[in-house]
């Protein structure tokens, strides 16, 4: 039987093991050596990753994407440069965006693979597909997926992208337990800094002289949300 290793090393990084959170991808595209001048928040809640985005290039065009009746979408305060859609059919050109970026909101997307047959249809060639979704997360805010490392790489190879990286974060059964207690504010902390599993993780990469890529596929193994850096082959 194949292990998660066998399938997918090679989308696991090797320069370090720590958790991550999506805006880690974001300050990677955004610091690079040719940023890209226009951004899509696919799925964008409240809109304040225009502000994220904006804290590199004051300048860059941000566009938010949300359907019109999400939790989130609801509480929206006023922001500019947001389209509603469908949930499905993107508002967007064929091969016109460079970055698209996408926090936590596959895991409530009904029918993924029309969503990224889009995705995959909008993005430039070279363009960058970065974000993070879930893989054991309880139930919350009509989500209807978990994602394990195999399943989404299949999903975006089938809608014609390339996996380049799949990094941990916050580890499943620290995010379930937040759950079952009742998301006490305390336990937020474990989002940014390394989770209970990850630093017992950790110490076993240590003690058995593993190297950073053996551990991070044994975080990816149990990790509650993962980060993603996906891109649209140059044609």
């Amino acid at each position: 039987m194949a292990s998660q290793w066998d399938l997918i090393q090679e989308v696991i990084p090797a320069d370090h093991a720590r958790q991550v959170q999506s805006t880690y991808y974001v300050e990677e595209a955004m610091t690079s050596d040719n940023p890209p001048e226009l951004v899509v928040d696919l799925g964008c809640g409240l809109g304040k990753t225009a502000t994220l985005f904006r804290r590199f290039d004051p300048k860059v065009r941000w566009l938010g994407i949300d359907i019109s009746d999400s939790p989130e979408s609801l509480a929206r305060e006023k922001v500019t440069d947001v389209v509603l859609y469908d949930g499905e059919h993107l508002p967007l050109a064929s091969d016109s965006i460079p970055l698209m970026y996408c926090h936590q909101v596959l895991e409530h997307v009904r029918r993924p693979w029309i969503t990224m047959a889009e995705v995959a249809r909008a993005l430039k060639p070279g363009g960058l597909f970065i974000g993070s979704t879930s893989q054991f997360e309880p139930y919350h805010s009509y989500s209807v997926w978990g994602y394990t490392m195999f399943g989404f790489k299949n999903l975006m190879e089938d809608c014609g992208l390339v996996v380049e990286e799949l990094r941990p974060g916050i580890d499943g059964v620290t995010l379930i337990n937040r759950t079952y207690n009742g998301r006490r504010p305390e336990d937020s902390k474990w989002f940014g800094q390394e989770s209970p599993l990850n630093q017992q993780i950790d110490d076993w990469g240590k003690s058995t002289g593993r190297g950073p890529k053996l551990v991070n596929n044994r975080k990816l193994e149990f990790c509650g949300q993962f980060a993603f850096r996906v891109s649209k082959p140059l044609k």
